[in-house]
């Protein structure tokens, strides 16, 4: 028999409907099977055949995109009795009309998409249950991990100094060689990890009173850096896959510069430095990322 996976949630503006993977009463799985899920959503490349030699003709990374996806699987919903069916089948359809997010737990993988969902109900009336098949189309085909890892950074202190120290009056290196107790202060550094299998992209959130923040980032052997102009008088949430900034549901891209080269390669450890000073904090969040 195939098996389930340990449960599915359905979750919408604060509701969340669990669907378990086993035949027990309320919403179940009826065959374990989740189609679309796992593997890579329809392809959206094509490819050109060469007339005078073999194959096609070459093509680059950026070529490789897929298109949404479609996540379908079937449910039943148990009870004792046609009332409980029905506050169950409810349930599922008070998911409609607004973005749906679809949680899978199996075994240690827990991830989840967003998209749109439709319902097709079972005709048949059965006294206690009732059999639909649930789709949801997701415009972002990434898998996200449920939970985030976060790291926070804060300020360096003005008052810590760093740099080699030269001895009494300049005479010459001081051994123990002192570097300073700046070199001692790393809460201005953080790092995050991608333990995925596609590239993730990092959330930064900027914490009030941060002015004109910068970040350095390191990863795969390559710099960037993400810069936000101006004080910021509330949280700034930065997403670096989109490359916008908003505060108090006010679109502040503008001030932004650098985010979209942010990128964590799967497999791949990125180190943030926050290198300005003042108060307040800044918050890098990133999830495990699948395709």
């Amino acid at each position: 028999m195939p098996r389930s996976p340990s449960f599915v949630e359905l979750s919408r503006d604060g509701e969340t409907l669990r669907i378990h993977g086993h035949g027990t009463p309320g919403l179940c799985l009826t065959d374990g099977q989740i189609d679309g899920w796992w593997g890579t959503p329809d392809p959206k490349w094509s490819l050109t055949e060469r007339q005078s030699a073999d194959g096609a003709h070459a093509v680059m990374d950026e070529m490789a995109l897929y298109s949404a996806r479609t996540v379908t699987f079937d449910v039943v919903a148990i009870a004792a009795d046609r009332a409980g069916v029905k506050e169950l089948r409810d349930g599922v359809l008070s998911m409609a009309h607004g973005l749906v997010r679809l949680r899978v737990v199996d075994e240690s993988e827990d991830t989840f998409c967003g998209g749109l969902l439709s319902v097709k109900a079972d005709p048949k009336w059965l006294d206690a249950s009732a059999k639909m098949t649930l789709a949801l189309t997701c415009p972002d085909p990434r898998r996200l991990a449920t939970a985030a890892e976060s790291a926070v950074m804060l300020p360096a202190s003005a008052s810590l100094t760093a740099g080699l120290s030269y001895g009494e009056g300049g005479g010459g290196l001081a051994y123990p060689l002192d570097y300073g107790r700046g070199a001692l202060d790393a809460r201005n550094v953080c790092t995050v990890t991608n333990h995925g299998t596609s590239t993730a992209w990092p959330t930064i959130r900027v914490s009030r009173g941060m002015s004109d923040v910068e970040l350095l980032a390191t990863c795969a052997g390559a710099s960037s850096t993400l810069a936000l102009a101006g004080t910021c008088t509330t949280e700034v949430t930065i997403d670096c896959r989109t490359r916008t900034a908003e505060t108090a549901q006010t679109d502040v891209t503008r001030r932004l510069t650098g985010a979209g080269a942010l990128a964590v390669p799967p497999g791949q450890t990125m180190r943030l430095t926050l290198a300005t000073p003042g108060t307040g904090s800044v918050t890098a969040e990133l999830r495990d990322t699948y395709i």
